[in-house]
């Protein structure tokens, strides 16, 4: 196997086979961490090939800070929490326009709509509290919770330690919890 910083040079002077190796490389671990993230196979493949159109506009110009990889999921994390962004704004806008909400039911006999509302429901509230979280806190929670990222990968991505991770997720989660807390109250959800 090529070490990274090789097929880097190899791909900066044009070899579009070592950017097919690169991509090779890590697709398979950035296709799953934007499926963990979007939870939806066509959004994870959609946002894996715009993080390598991406690398590939950036490699020419790539100084290594860290590891390509860690960029890479970097790319990935902050597309996902876009995806979710704009998920949610587009959720809210079709809930406006009854016809739109009413033709996107399907005519499937098994399809069920009250838990495809409640499913939306708590996932649009979960990512509108996400956004009151500091940019940090945010990022650290969407990369450990949705990303299900270990906290050293988690510390890598955002340039910090491991006990920095830490904070940021302690304090995301107690302030999750009292955004969140009118809804584990409606469903006498016990701590």
């Amino acid at each position: 196997m090529i070490e990274e910083e090789t097929l880097i040079d190899q791909i900066k002077s044009g070899d579009l086979t070592a950017f097919d190796e690169f991509v090779r490389r890590y697709n398979r671990q950035i296709y799953h961490l934007a499926f963990r993230m979007t939870g939806n196979h066509e959004d994870a493949e959609d946002i894996s090939q715009e993080v390598f159109v991406r690398a590939f506009k950036a490699i020419p110009n790539w100084k290594p800070k860290a590891s390509l990889y860690t960029w890479l999921r970097t790319v990935t994390m902050n597309l996902c929490i876009d995806y979710h962004r704009a998920k949610s704004r587009r959720q809210t806008q079709s809930l406006v326009d009854k016809d739109a909400f009413i033709s996107n039911i399907s005519a499937d006999t098994s399809y069920d709509p009250l838990k495809d509302i409640q499913t939306s429901e708590l996932g649009n509230r979960i990512l509108m509290a996400a956004e009151k979280l500091s940019s940090q806190q945010r990022k650290a929670f969407m990369l450990c919770h949705y990303g299900e990222v270990p906290l050293k990968e988690a510390a890598d991505i955002m340039g910090c330690a491991v006990g920095t991770i830490k904070a940021h997720l302690s304090r995301a989660t107690a302030k999750m919890r009292d955004l969140l807390k009118d809804m584990a109250d409606d469903w006498d959800i016990k701590k």
